[in-house]
């Protein structure tokens, strides 16, 4: 059973000393986050959920995103944070849900130093599931509320705050599964756990349907065996060591350490193949996707109980995660927000003050214009389809199409665009002259550049 927690052993460890150590390492965390929220410059995905949120009208598209895959409730939070705040302002607020997380994971082990610092110091909780703005620290916030509230015997209000993972995004559907396997283990009513449940099987419908229709949905890799065994030795994050021996090693480590727990075992590897197989299937090799797998396994051990068999286990399968996770952080510091040039204001600089960026400004492909669009609120040109693009609709998007515009549109014209070699070869042959005003580089998708097109 969960370790409930104890009244007796309380005032065994003062709080006016054991705290200290935790609340340094909560407050070096928060710090960090502080840090890489403010040299972080917004990603396709980031931008692309926002332009969402804030250009949907049709009210089956408030239930049923079109394209995207996911349940809608990030997208009605983002819709309610723009009636106050624009995008640059409203990506601060992972900030304080990161640091908030920091202190409830310090609550959960209160008592386990070293796992502290090693969650606090993985890749997932330093980067995709710290400061980014992506719904993955609410899941997070979702997870350590569930574990918290099922130590103080609320196992169907801990149930509820996974099942509001679940409206967040579809993979959380795999903690909520591993989640009811132990509830049921355990004991618990089943006509208590069926309304959460059914829930978040409602949001996940949704996902499914808005999922429907994407071609980009499907087979990435022809040896979906390397994706699946990638994604399941999810304790690296480096490409060459993703591969069977580190799968194999994962998997016997998860075996050991839970054998004690046949059933939750036996839901914990079947779960973790289904996970690995699907995402290797609809989505090939994604970091932020494989995080999912470390919350998985973290569950599973936190559901168990750590002994200091299971402690050690888990230190082993967190210490390369540590050690990706602080090399994100000098990557980050390397390449913060402010180098290179803002490529929206030297567009601007260059094209003075008749310039219309829904008019004057094309990016190529469409994964050029979400992030510029939504950090400086403006709507462009696509070079893809020649229209106004808002957020992309991936079930027409074709980053390789040229539209007519890109010869047709009088000079001079401005271009943002990234992997820019084929829309300039493309320009070049057709008598149109470019010249290079700026490039900038963004950790998280690359480097991007601007034209004037004459």
């Amino acid at each position: 059973m969960f370790p409930a927690a104890s009244p007796e052993r309380a005032p065994a460890k003062p709080e006016s000393t054991t705290d200290y150590p935790a609340l340094a390492v909560v407050a070096l965390y928060a710090l960090l986050q502080v840090a890489l929220t403010v040299i972080h410059h917004p990603w396709v995905d980031e931008a692309q959920a926002w332009l969402w949120a804030t250009s949907l009208s049709n009210p089956v598209d408030f239930f049923i995103i079109p394209g995207e895959g996911h349940p809608p409730l990030w997208y009605w939070l983002l819709r309610a944070l723009s009636s106050v705040l624009d995008f640059s302002q409203a990506r601060y607020i992972t900030l304080p849900v990161a640091i908030f997380n920091a202190w409830l994971l310090s609550r959960l082990l209160r008592s386990e130093f070293l796992l502290l610092v090693l969650m606090l110091g993985s890749f997932v909780v330093l980067q995709f599931w710290g400061y980014h703005f992506r719904p993955y620290s609410l899941i997070f916030t979702c997870l350590l509320s569930a574990l918290l509230l099922e130590r103080q015997g609320r196992s169907i209000a801990a149930t509820w705050a996974l099942a509001i993972a679940c409206a967040l995004h579809f993979f959380a559907g795999f903690l909520l599964a591993l989640w009811l396997v132990w509830q049921w283990r355990k004991g618990t009513g089943l006509l208590g756990l069926l309304p959460p449940a059914l829930f978040a099987a409602c949001f996940g419908v949704l996902a499914i349907l808005s999922g429907l229709g994407n071609p980009s949905v499907g087979p990435t890799n022809p040896d979906l065996l390397s994706g699946i065994l990638y994604n399941m030795g999810w304790v690296g994050m480096a490409e060459p060591l993703r591969g069977p021996i580190l799968a194999v090693v994962t998997i016997a480590l998860l075996i050991y350490g839970l054998r004690g727990q046949p059933l939750l075992l036996a839901a914990l590897l079947v779960l973790v193949l289904v996970l690995a197989s699907g995402t290797a299937l609809i989505y090939g090799k994604y970091p932020w996707h494989s995080a999912f797998q470390t919350m998985l396994c973290f569950l599973a051990f936190m559901l168990a109980g750590i002994n200091t068999e299971r402690r050690w286990i888990m230190a082993l399968l967190l210490a390369p995660q540590v050690v990706y996770g602080i090399d994100g952080v000098m990557y980050r510091f390397a390449h913060p927000k402010w180098t290179g040039d803002d490529l929206y204001a030297v567009v601007l600089a260059d094209a003075g003050a008749d310039f219309r960026p829904e008019t004057d400004l094309v990016v190529w492909p469409d994964l050029a214009g979400p992030t510029i669009a939504a950090s400086n609120d403006i709507q462009v040109l696509s070079g893809n389809t020649g229209a106004l693009l808002g957020p992309i609709t991936w079930r027409s998007f074709d980053q390789q199409a040229m539209a007519p515009l890109l010869l047709e549109k009088p000079a001079p014209y401005w271009l943002v665009c990234a992997i820019c070699a084929p829309v300039i070869a493309h320009l070049e042959a057709n008598d149109r002259t470019l010249t290079q005003l700026g490039t900038h580089f963004i950790a998280d998708n690359g480097m991007f550049y601007a034209y004037r097109v004459e």
